[in-house]
């Protein structure tokens, strides 16, 4: 492949219309090669996608060449990811605004496998996103999965993209399995019932269910408001000292905080800031254990839920039958629902 230069003649880099023109011989024929994508990273975007105008193009290219090689699918998730990230301070956050011109884009007629890809590769690598794009990811996966050819089912492919999105740090309930998440996959199940599913399907909607009833969310996000403050709120002291932390405490001002620390290794230097530490990691561990111990339970609303949701349609299938016994196996007290059916399914 040649390979025009990247900047032009005056050294300036290149107006996006030339990048534009540059473009339309990759992906003639609705692929895009490994040796594709590394013209894409010399030639086109070598400094990233800077613009909309840029983004703009990458997602012409995708559109036009939804398949290639695996590079292309990566390439495309990091490019794409990477502007919605970093257009504005502070980094790592999906702004709603950003949500609704990405949505605009990828939701006119359906998201494609490389825009799905794009719309998880976010929710990983965000520090967090607008709660409305975790439902609307879901409805994108219910709306791919119902139209592979042959009729619904899920790939292997699309069950990987499953796993990524419900454990990704940046969703609506971080790691957890939120019940809209739960929600997602019974309805997913539902809709390939009879289905020549990937095997791999089952383990992802069984550990997910079991995630969902037992798991405990791994810690809580800073918000796009609250770490903004942060970036002009005065070091010393206001607002920002005002803000809580991750576990829930409130810090005083910079300046506070070294002048409360040297005065207490002045009277007692060797044990002043251990003993704190100590002190403040037992109340977390002891508040986390009893965290964890209260998620290991299922309760009766939960049991319930789940309870109904597999006996909607009056039977069983394998892939039911291995839930049930996942939870059986769980040597939980479950619910007398919940445990009438595992009963039942045995």
């Amino acid at each position: 492949m040649s390979e025009p230069p990247s900047q032009s003649d005056g050294g300036e880099p290149m107006p996006n219309s030339t990048k534009d023109g540059l473009i339309n011989h990759v992906g003639a024929d609705g692929h895009v090669s490994a040796e594709d994508v590394i013209y894409l990273r010399r030639n086109i975007f070598a400094d990233g996608v800077v613009d909309r105008d840029e983004l703009s193009i990458l997602f012409s290219l995708g559109r036009r060449a939804p398949t290639g090689d695996p590079e292309w699918a990566d390439y495309f998730a990091e490019a794409a990811a990477d502007f919605f990230l970093r257009e504005e301070e502070p980094h790592g956050y999906l702004t709603d605004e950003e949500f609704q011109h990405l949505s605009s884009i990828v939701g006119r007629n359906g998201s494609t496998t490389l825009e799905l890809g794009l719309l998880v590769a976010l929710m990983e690598k965000a520090v967090s996103t607008p709660p409305a794009m975790s439902e609307f990811i879901a409805d994108e996966f219910r709306r791919a999965v119902g139209a592979h050819k042959g009729g619904p089912r899920i790939t292997r492919a699309d069950a990987d993209l499953l796993r990524r999105y419900l454990y990704a740090a940046g969703g609506e309930g971080s790691i957890a399995i939120t019940r809209r998440e739960a929600e997602l996959l019974f309805d997913l199940h539902d809709m390939t019932a009879g289905a020549d599913n990937d095997p791999a399907w089952a383990d992802v909607f069984v550990k997910a269910i079991g995630a969902h009833l037992m798991a405990l969310v791994g810690y809580g996000r800073l918000s796009r408001d609250h770490v903004t403050s942060l970036y002009t709120s005065d070091p010393t002291d206001g607002p920002a000292s005002e803000a809580p932390t991750l576990d829930g405490e409130k810090p005083v001002g910079r300046a506070k905080a070294r002048a409360k620390d040297m005065l207490s290794n002045i009277l007692s230097p060797k044990t002043a800031h251990a003993d704190r530490v100590e002190r403040r990691a037992r109340e977390t561990n002891e508040r986390r254990e009893k965290e964890i111990a209260a998620a290991e339970v299922i309760t009766s609303e939960e049991g319930d839920w789940l309870a109904d949701r597999i006996g909607r349609n009056g039977c069983f299938d394998e892939v039911e039958r291995s839930l049930l016994s996942y939870m059986r196996d769980l040597d939980a007290d479950l619910p007398p629902k919940l445990a009438a059916l595992v009963e039942k399914a045995a």
